[in-house]
Order: structure tokens, then C-alpha cells, then sequence
């Protein structure tokens, strides 16, 4: 893919060496997330009165409940030049006893110019005091967010926490994604909200540090996703892959799909994200919610042109963290399979069963590719005979892993393979074979014998 080598050998037209880079802000406010071009689209939005514009317009316009008042109030006074929201956004914060970093930073940054003086100075002076901790990802977005929101009032420690938060990327989260470390779903959209105002105000792109998850992210978060749609209150929802018992978490559904929205943007080009914008534009999906329209209106861009998913893989193995999403098509109909931490989930006719991990366990057909259960400790071969069509993909889970086994084909030499974190071995035939295969824990690994 075209896209894939210039990210990969090139980076992005902003990219800097560490040490040609710069911490001192430049741009001016509105620093967060609404940068000209940004602005210019969601203008474009409401002159047009789309309907992504009248459902957040009609929260606003009735003054309704939002969880989220002061990042939707102070979104509304930048679109509408309407200075009134602005000091709603501020009389909620003082209500507020959330003590909302990300919601402060935005209101001072979109709306200095419509408050009174006293009052962008006491939430100035609060946001200078309030630099939190890094904790997750949600507080290293928070630290980004409050420094670019005080560059113009305190400079030196604006430059300071930027220049602290990059390096804590590079030393401690770029690192660990490249050794599969999770992301914990909840915490994706403070990533992408990271990413974003970085690369807007520093030209630092910090996906650079660790391609290859960024590279996948499009990919597996379409896999993660059950089939079939969930009904909401207000839209459906696809609701990712979880464990455990109960209904889906809703608030969780809307900022997978607030972080998505904002992942397009990030690299609108790219192949596998207008596949996922494809994946996302569907009226249905709109969030029309007091928590999802304001991101919604923010991310959404229905100008953007989206690609068909349907001719993506329907199978990932990330073998960094020992994980298999499958899917035998991309219908809602579809059957899904996922295998991660021991643990087998089915969905299939629109409901979700747990697998028993264990030999006894039949194989499971799955668009064009079987799935086989072992054990850890493998007494005898895994059997399987192949059809002699031109790929078959098959998957044997439940073994040990980090574990090299031996592969034996009728009439060939004996080969090795190794399982990944999780226990998955993955082979793959190429050719048109009609032959056994037996899969045996190698004699050369300890405690085999």
C-alpha cells in the first residue's frame, strides 16, 4: 500500500528529529482540536443545517441536561459566534463538582475572548495549579491539553509539561505499544485527543514512535466488534467485544465511536481509514445522544469519501498480544470469533457464548477458516486433514505459549512453529494439498516430555 510506505519510510511532512524540535506554542487559540481547517468544516456544517448540526443544535438551542455542558456549550459559542453559551459553559464548570481538566482547558481556550476578564483570569490561574500527575492516557492527553490552553499565559510552563509529556510518550507509552501493551478501550479517545493537538500545535507526530499499532488500529478496532447491531435509545450502536455478563456499556459505545470519527481525521488519506470511514458513515450509527452529538458534530466529516470495508480481511492475529479476532463475512448476520487471555467467546445468531478451552472441544468453521482447541500440555498430536484448497487458514489455540511445535505434513519434511503470547498457532497453506497434518509440542522444549 502506497499510503503504508510513506508513513513508514518517510512519516508525515510535520515530522522532526528530537532534537530540531520545538516546545514553545505558536499557534493561536483555538488550540484545541479546532484548528482553521476544523473550524471552517463545522461553519460549513451549520450554514448547511445538517443533521448532524440540528440534533447537537436542538440540545443546545432548549437548553438541555448534557453530561458534557461545558465542552458542548463552549462548541457551540465558537460555531455560532454566540458569546451567551460561552459564559453557560462557564457558569456549569463552577457548578460542577466533576473537576473536569479536559472540559476547563477547552473553555478557556475556545471561549477567553467571550468571558468576562475575572473570569478567564481565575480559570487561567486554576489551570496553571491543576497540571496533573501522568496516570494513563487520560492524563497525559489532560497535561497537553492544560499547557496548550496557558502557552499565551504562562509560557515557560506551558513548554515545560509539553516538553514532559513527549518524552513520557517516547520512554514509556511508544515503547510498550510496540511490545503490546493494551489500551485499555476506555482510554482510546484520550490517546487520539493527544495525538491530535500535538501534531496541530507542536507538528509532532507521535504515531511515528510506534507505527505499527496505528498502522492496525483501523483494522482491529472493525474486527473487535460483534456482527450485529445493539438497539440504544436514541441510535444503534455496534458494541465491541467484552467480557463478562449484562448488557453492553453505551457510554463506552459512544466514545469508541467519538474515537474513531477522530481517528479518520487524523490520516483522511490512508487506505484503511476511508475503509473505516465507509464503516462509520451510516445514519443509523449517527450518535444523537446528549453525551455522543457533540462529538458527533465535532469529528464527523460526511464529505470525506469512504471505501468499502467489505473487502478486508475478516480475520486478525495479533500475535504481540496473543489475540484472534475472526469473522466468517462482514454481514451483520456474520458469526464472530474471539480468543484472547485463555478465554473463548462465540457470537453467533445474535447472542454470545463462552467456549470451554479444551481438546474435546469441536472445531469451529469460520469463513474459510478453522479453529482448533488444544491444551497446554498436548499428550498426543493435533490432527487435521486439509482439503486441498488453494488457502486454508487454520488457527489451534489453547497451547502454550512461546512454545515452538513441530508440524508434520504427509510426504514432507517436518517443520517447527511457535506459538505466540497467547497460546495461537497460526499456519497458513498456500497450495492445493490433500494431506494429514499433526501438530506435536516439540521434544526440545522443556517439560514436553
Amino acid at each position: 500500500m502506497q499510503w503504508l510506505l510513506i508513513f513508514l519510510v518517510c512519516g508525515t511532512v510535520l515530522g522532526q528529529t528530537a532534537s530540531e524540535e520545538n516546545y514553545k506554542t505558536y499557534t493561536e487559540a483555538p488550540r484545541l482540536l479546532l484548528r482553521p481547517s476544523r473550524l471552517r468544516l463545522l461553519t460549513r456544517e451549520r450554514e448547511r443545517q445538517t443533521i448532524r448540526y440540528q440534533q447537537f443544535d436542538t440540545y443546545i438551542s432548549n437548553g438541555a441536561a448534557m453530561p458534557e455542558a461545558g465542552f458542548a456549550l463552549a462548541l457551540a459559542s465558537r460555531i455560532s459566534s454566540n458569546p451567551v453559551h460561552c459564559n453557560n459553559a462557564y457558569a456549569w464548570l463552577m457548578k460542577s463538582k466533576q473537576g473536569d481538566l479536559r472540559q476547563e482547558a477547552i473553555v478557556y481556550d475556545w471561549c477567553a475572548g467571550s468571558l468576562a476578564e475575572g473570569q478567564t483570569k481565575a480559570l487561567g490561574e486554576k489551570l496553571q495549579k491543576s497540571v496533573p500527575a501522568i496516570t494513563d492516557f487520560r492524563s497525559l492527553r489532560d497535561r497537553a491539553f492544560v499547557a496548550l490552553a496557558i502557552a499565551d499565559l504562562d509560557a515557560a510552563l506551558s513548554e515545560r509539561v509539553l516538553r514532559e509529556t513527549v518524552l513520557h510518550w517516547r520512554t514509556k507509552v511508544a515503547p510498550g505499544l510496540k511490545q503490546a501493551m493494551p489500551v485499555k478501550p476506555d482510554q482510546l479517545y484520550p490517546l487520539l485527543e493527544l495525538l491530535h493537538v500535538v501534531r496541530d500545535n507542536l507538528e509532532i507526530d507521535l504515531r511515528q514512535d510506534s507505527p505499527q499499532f496505528f498502522i492496525d488500529l483501523p483494522l482491529t478496532q472493525m474486527l473487535g466488534y460483534y456482527p450485529a447491531a445493539y438497539p440504544g435509545p436514541d441510535n444503534e450502536f455496534r458494541v465491541a467485544f467484552f467480557t463478562g455478563d449484562g448488557e453492553p456499556d453505551l457510554t463506552l459505545a459512544t466514545m469508541l465511536r467519538s474515537a474513531e470519527l477522530s481517528l479518520v481525521s487524523l490520516d483522511n488519506n490512508a487506505e484503511l481509514a476511508q475503509s473505516l470511514q465507509g464503516w462509520l458513515m451510516q445514519d443509523r450509527y449517527l450518535l444523537r445522544s446528549a453525551l455522543g452529538i457533540p462529538y458527533e458534530f465535532l469529528w464527523a466529516n460526511p464529505y470525506q469519501p469512504g471505501l468499502t470495508y467489505h473487502h478486508l480481511p475478516n480475520s486478525y492475529h495479533d500475535k504481540r498480544k496473543g489475540m484472534l479476532f475472526i469473522r466468517n463475512h462482514w454481514e451483520e448476520e456474520a458469526r464472530f470469533l474471539c480468543y484472547y487471555d485463555g478465554k473463548i467467546q462465540l457470537f453467533e445468531d445474535g447472542k454470545r457464548k463462552v467456549l470451554k478451552v479444551s481438546p474435546a472441544t469441536p472445531p469451529v468453521e469460520m469463513g474459510g477458516a478453522t479453529i482448533l482447541v488444544g491444551g497446554q500440555d498436548l499428550l498426543k498430536p493435533m490432527q487435521f486433514q486439509l482439503t486441498g484448497t488453494d488457502r486454508e487458514s487454520w488457527y489451534l489455540i489453547g497451547l502454550r505459549p512461546n512454545a515452538i511445535y513441530d508440524v508434520e505434513i504427509d510426504d514432507h519434511e517436518l517443520e517447527e512453529a511457535q506459538t505466540d503470547s497467547g497460546g495461537i498457532l497460526s499456519l497458513e497453506f498456500v497450495k492445493s494439498l490433500k494431506a494429514g497434518v499433526r501438530v506435536s509440542l516439540s521434544p526440545f522444549v522443556k517439560g514436553s516430555e
